[in-house]
C-alpha cells in the first residue's frame, strides 16, 4: 500500500481532529535527549504539537520497543492514553544510526469512537503504513483522514471472519479462560510449531476478533492487545508469544495457553465450545453472542460459581430449546462458502451438545437397539435410536475421524463432545468402529466404560456393547489388528479392563458362550506376553477387584490352554476356532519351559496360580 504521507486523502496538519481523522507520530531511537526520559525514543515525526507527541511517547515507554530474541518480527498494539484516546502502534524491526537493532513504530491516535476495536484489528491484520516511511520520516505531518482507514478495515474484517475457524482452538481456550475469570490477561504462546486449531505467527489477530465478537463489552475491560511480543509482562489484555519466562510482572493475573493436547475437559472448556461454535454458525452478528452479552449481562462481575451456574442454565435451556434463541444471522460475506461447503481445515465441524448435568437422565429413557449392519454414510439410515434433536450425530462422527484423515480434534475438545453424548449415540459410533483411528476409538471405548455410565445403563443396551466388543474383537486391538507401538503389558491392560466392565458381568449368559471360546483363541495367539497378563490381570488380579464367572467350559478351555502353551512363545496363525478339540500334548509338557530362563518366571508363576484357580472352580 501506498504511504500515508504521501495520500492525497491527507488533510492539513492540525493538532485539533474531527471525529473522521486522527493524529500519527513516527518514534525511532535517537539517544536520551529532549524529555523522551530514558526511553531514548524521540518521535522524529507528527501531525499532533511536539508536546503531545513527546508525552504520548512516555506513556508508551516499552511497548515502543520489542527486543531480545525473536524481535525481528512486525507487530501491531492497541492500548489507550491516559487522557483515554486510543494509540495504535505499528513496530517494526530495524537498525539505529549506529547499525544496532532497534525498533521503528507508526502510531495512530485517536477517540475510541474512531479508533474502536472492530477498526483496529481490521488494521492490525496486515498492517498500514510501510518499514521504510517509518525509517526515513521526519518533521510535521498531515492528520490522516479515516476514509482510508475505513478502506483497510472493510477490506479485510469479511477475510478475517471468513478464516476463524481457522483458529478455533485456541478461541476456544482462551474465550474458556474468560469465562472463568474475565479479569485475566491472557498469553497465547504461538512458536514456530503450529499445532491444529492455533493461530500462525502473524495470525493472532484472528483469534482476537473472534473475542471481540463473542464478548463485546461483557468482560468490562478495556480491549488491549499486542499482536505480537517478546514478552507478556506489558498490562495488555492480549498478547502472543514466541516463548514463556518465569516472570510476569505485576500487571494482574496471567493465563497463559498453549496449543495440542489436554487431559481435562472442564465445564468452561464444554461453555466455551458450545459458544465458539454459535459464533462461528451466525456470521455478520453485533458482536457479542446473546448468552453473554444479552442473557448474562453483568456475569463478569459474579463469582465464578454463580456465573457458571447461570451460565449452565442459559446453555441447557438454549439447547432443549433446539438451538440458539437468536435472530437470524445476517447474510454472510459473498466469498465465504455456505456452512456445508466450508472446509474445515482441523476436523472441528459445529455441534451442539447436550449438558453434562442430563446424562443421566437420558440414559434412563427405553433403549431399543440398532441393527448390526453397518450403516451407510450417505443418505443417513433412520434409525430406532433418536437422539435429542439438536444433536449433529453426523458431526460427532466427522470429528472422531479426523485423526483418519490428518485433521486432529483438539484432544481437549473431543473429550468433552464424548461427555456430553448421551450413550446411544456413542453406541452407535461403536456400530461404526471400523471408520475410526485407533485413538478415538479408545476415547470412545474409555467413555462407554465410565462408571457413571455403567451404572444407569440398561440391560439391553449392555448386552449390546459385550456382543460388539467380543464380535469385533475389540478387547485386544481395535479391529482384532495388533498395534506395534503398544507393549505387550499395555494391550493386557488394556484387554483386561474392557473385559472386567464389557464382557465379564454377561459372561454367564448362554448367547456369548461361542465369542467366549473365540476370544480365549485369540487371546492364547496374542503375542508374549499378553497372554499370562490378561490372565494376572483379569483372573488372579483384576482391575475391578471381582474375579469374573465364567461358564465351566471356559474355565476348562483357559485351564487347557495354561498347560499346553509354553509361556513364552509366539503366537501362530490364527486359523478358525476348531470345532472339535485338538489332540494335546501331554499335560504338562509345557509347564517344564516356564523355568527355562529368567525372563519366564513371572509366567509360570501366573500360570500356576491360574492352574489352582481354574481347578477349584471346576471342584466346586
Amino acid at each position: 500500500m501506498s504511504e500515508f504521507s504521501e495520500s492525497s486523502e491527507f488533510q492539513e496538519a492540525s493538532s485539533i481532529l474531527s471525529a473522521s481523522s486522527v493524529h500519527q507520530i513516527v518514534f525511532r531511537w535517537e539517544g536520551n535527549q529532549g524529555r523522551q526520559g530514558s526511553t531514548g525514543m524521540k518521535a522524529v515525526a507528527h501531525s499532533c504539537s511536539p508536546e503531545r507527541a513527546e508525552r504520548l511517547g512516555r506513556e508508551l515507554g516499552p511497548l515502543l520497543w520489542v527486543s531480545g530474541p525473536g524481535a525481528a518480527r512486525p507487530s501491531v498494539v492497541r492500548t489507550l492514553s491516559h487522557d483515554g484516546e486510543v494509540l495504535l502502534v505499528r513496530r517494526w524491526p530495524t537498525m539505529d544510526r549506529a547499525g544496532r537493532p532497534s525498533t521503528a513504530s507508526h502510531v495512530l491516535t485517536g477517540a475510541p469512537a474512531t479508533l474502536n476495536m472492530r477498526r483496529c484489528l481490521g488494521m492490525a491484520y496486515g498492517g498500514w503504513s510501510s518499514r521504510e516511511f517509518a525509517e526515513r520520516a521526519t518533521g510535521p505531518k498531515p492528520v490522516i483522514d479515516c476514509a482510508r482507514l475505513d478502506e483497510l478495515a472493510h477490506e479485510r474484517l469479511p477475510k478475517m471472519e471468513a478464516r476463524l475457524e481457522h483458529v478455533r482452538g485456541a478461541l476456544m481456550m482462551a474465550t474458556a479462560e474468560w469465562l472463568r475469570d474475565p479479569a485475566q490477561r491472557v498469553s497465547l504462546l504461538v512458536g514456530e510449531e503450529k499445532p491444529a486449531g492455533w493461530p500462525a505467527q502473524d495470525e493472532a489477530a484472528l483469534v482476537y476478533l473472534g473475542l471481540f465478537l463473542l464478548f463485546d463489552d461483557w468482560t468490562g475491560r478495556d480491549w488491549t492487545f499486542a499482536t505480537y511480543d517478546t514478552v507478556d509482562t506489558h498490562p495488555l489484555r492480549l498478547t502472543s508469544v514466541p516463548r514463556w519466562e518465569q516472570e510476569t510482572g505485576g500487571s494482574g493475573p496471567l493465563a497463559r495457553v498453549m496449543g495440542g493436547r489436554a487431559t481435562d475437559a472442564r465445564f468452561e472448556h464444554r461453555a466455551a465450545y458450545r459458544l465458539v461454535d454459535h459464533l462461528l454458525t451466525h456470521r455478520g452478528a453485533p458482536p457479542g453472542v446473546p448468552q453473554l452479552t444479552k442473557e448474562l449481562r453483568g456475569g463478569a462481575t459474579m463469582d465464578w460459581e454463580r456465573r457458571r451456574d447461570l451460565l449452565q442454565k442459559i446453555l441447557s435451556t438454549e439447547h432443549r430449546q433446539g438451538g440458539t434463541r437468536t435472530e437470524a444471522p445476517k447474510e454472510r460475506p459473498p466469498q465465504e462458502p455456505p456452512p456445508t461447503e466450508r472446509r474445515h481445515e482441523h476436523g472441528e465441524n459445529h455441534h451442539q451438545h447436550p449438558p453434562q448435568q442430563q446424562r443421566q437422565e437420558r440414559q434412563q429413557e427405553p433403549y431399543r437397539a440398532p441393527t448390526y449392519e453397518k450403516p451407510q454414510p450417505q443418505p443417513q439410515p433412520q434409525s430406532q435410536l433418536q437422539p435429542p434433536s439438536t444433536y449433529q450425530h453426523h458431526q460427532l462422527h466427522d470429528d472422531l475421524r479426523g485423526d483418519e484423515r490428518g485433521d486432529q480434534v483438539e484432544h481437549r475438545i473431543l473429550m468433552a463432545l464424548l461427555q456430553d453424548a448421551p450413550d446411544d449415540v456413542l453406541f452407535r459410533e461403536l456400530l461404526q468402529a471400523d471408520e475410526l483411528p485407533p485413538r478415538s476409538l479408545e476415547l470412545l471405548l474409555s467413555e462407554l466404560g465410565n462408571p457413571q455410565r455403567r451404572e444407569t445403563r440398561p440391560r439391553k443396551m449392555r448386552q449390546d456393547l459385550c456382543a460388539q466388543v467380543l464380535r469385533n474383537h475389540l478387547y485386544l486391538t481395535p479391529h482384532g489388528q495388533t498395534r506395534e507401538s503398544m507393549s505387550g503389558t499395555a494391550l493386557a491392560d488394556r484387554a483386561a479392563h474392557l473385559f472386567s466392565w464389557a464382557v465379564a458381568p454377561l459372561a454367564r449368559e448362554e448367547e456369548y458362550l461361542h465369542d467366549l471360546h473365540e476370544m480365549l483363541y485369540a487371546m492364547v495367539r496374542a503375542p508374549h506376553p499378553v497372554w499370562t497378563n490378561w490372565l494376572s490381570r483379569t483372573l488372579v488380579s483384576p482391575t475391578n477387584g471381582e474375579v469374573p464367572d465364567l461358564p465351566p467350559s471356559v474355565w476348562q478351555q483357559i485351564l487347557r490352554d495354561v498347560l499346553v502353551r509354553p509361556a513364552g512363545s509366539q503366537p501362530a496363525a490364527l486359523p478358525p476356532p476348531p470345532t472339535t478339540t485338538p489332540q494335546s500334548p501331554a499335560p504338562l509338557s509345557g509347564l517344564d519351559k516356564l523355568t527355562s530362563d529368567v525372563g519366564c518366571v513371572v509366567g509360570a508363576c501366573v500360570t500356576m496360580i491360574v492352574v489352582l484357580i481354574v481347578i477349584v472352580v471346576i471342584a466346586m
